[in-house]
């Protein structure tokens, strides 16, 4: 199976929480934002995920440059239908030195929107963080998404080192 493909599948019937957190913020974080442009960021190899709810487009990672395809959503999606970056939300692919490994932590991007934020990594469901974890490390085996996993945290990064 194709490694995006299985991540997203990890991650297919598990939450954040429980129970629909979409329910606490009016589903804050399937409205796009200023600072992303208003475009989810696709995997490489997502682009061939039918997504008919949602407009398939070129942009560059705004710290990274790097050339990313990347989806506008016209209309409300099926969890099963989220593109990976979606599902892993409000957590964040990083490298932990201390680890020596990929790992994940709370995208401080989320901060603003996502209540969720406030109880940290341990406030959310164990099984939803373990089966991140997972994801991030299986995609981490294969260099392009290992690659793309270091613009990812860059950007994230950046962003954090700037508040």
């Amino acid at each position: 199976m194709n490694a995006i493909l299985e991540a997203r599948d990890m991650l297919r019937e598990l939450t954040p929480l429980l129970t629909d957190c979409g329910e606490l913020c009016n589903h804050a974080c399937c409205k796009m934002d200023r600072d992303a442009g208003g475009l989810v960021w696709l995997w490489p190899g997502e682009e061939d995920t039918d997504m008919p709810w949602a407009e398939t487009l070129f942009t560059h990672l705004p710290v990274t440059g790097l050339d990313v395809e990347a989806v506008r959503c016209a209309a409300p999606c099926a969890r099963e239908d989220r593109p990976f970056l979606c599902r892993l939300f409000p957590l964040v692919p990083f490298y932990s030195e201390k680890k020596q490994m990929w790992d994940v932590r709370m995208d401080r991007r989320a901060w603003m929107l996502c209540p969720l934020c406030s109880y940290g990594i341990r406030g959310l469901n164990p099984a939803f963080v373990k089966a991140a974890r997972a994801a991030v490390r299986l995609l981490a085996q294969n260099p392009a998404n290992e690659a793309f996993l270091q613009a990812i945290a860059r950007e994230e990064d950046a962003y954090r080192f700037s508040l």
